[in-house]
């Protein structure tokens, strides 16, 4: 579901009834790559485009309860049908939880590149839309621990950015914690809706700068001071306390995610 319009089923049987959203908005014409298709190679993508028993063969899901946010995640909320991926929030107690959501990465780890995503957000407050990278193995020696949030989408229009030293640990307000560097943007005006319509994520990441961009735009430049070993891609829904209300109108909302592509920079 690439370059064709997006059909979308008015339900799916999920255990709770999807909230359908409007069509969505068709891809942006030409390449949305930096400096232009020209300059990059297409070396991995997740198009979405085969069975839903096949996610496991280049995904893997968290299937176990939270810690730090309000919802269990688990692989049957994240569901592969007519071209794309939802990952579905469901009010059920699961995991000791109220909640679940889903939640998950790729059994291959990358660095260095140009990671791109074009998605869309579940249609609630308190919803976290998150497309991301991370390290979850012990890095290598002199490396560090890292995330690199290409996009923490809070509905209806809100895009938060962060970037995580998870090796090093700082003082802040009498507590501890790690070094964490934020930056949130509302592009659009308000008559955008980003569960409405699907927008695209970018993240340049090279050995000197971490560049991120949103529908081909750049947003943010800053300069990659410890994101130097490979790292997995996140693709996660969560239901949180900081992302506005909490209620029942969350109940089968989801992310809609419709594809993963990954380029290298060709040679001069």
């Amino acid at each position: 579901m690439k370059s064709l319009p997006l059909l979308l089923a008015a339900t799916l049987l999920l255990g709770s009834p999807l909230h359908a959203a409007e069509p969505a908005a068709p891809p942006a014409p030409g390449s949305l790559l930096p400096g232009g298709a020209a300059a990059w190679k297409l070396t991995w993508s997740e198009e979405f485009d085969g069975p839903d028993a096949k996610l496991e063969d280049r995904w893997i899901s968290q299937n176990s309860a939270s810690t730090h946010i309000l919802s269990s995640r688990w692989r049957e909320n994240a569901v592969v049908a007519n071209g794309t991926l939802k990952l579905v929030n469901k009010k059920e107690k699961r995991g000791g939880q109220d909640w679940t959501s889903g939640n998950i990465w790729t059994r291959e780890h990358f660095q260095y590149g140009y990671f791109e995503c074009r998605y869309r957000y579940a249609a609630a407050e308190g919803t976290n839309n998150s497309f991301w990278i991370m390290t979850n193995t012990k890095p290598p020696a002199g490396k560090k621990s890292f995330e690199i949030d290409i996009n923490e989408g809070h509905y209806p229009r809100e895009i938060n950015t962060n970037i995580h030293n998870h090796s090093d640990r700082i003082q802040k307000n009498g507590k501890w914690t790690h070094p964490t560097s934020s930056k949130t943007f509302k592009p659009l005006d308000g008559q955008h809706d980003f569960a409405r319509d699907f927008h695209t994520y970018g993240l340049q990441w090279t050995e000197k700068e971490l560049i991120f961009y949103f529908n081909g735009k750049e947003l943010r430049r800053e300069k990659n001071e410890f994101c130097h070993s490979p790292a997995p891609v996140w693709l996660s829904l969560a239901i949180i306390g900081w992302g506005g209300k909490i209620t029942d109108a969350i109940d089968g909302t989801f992310m809609e995610v419709d594809y993963v592509r990954i380029y290298q920079a060709k040679k001069p």
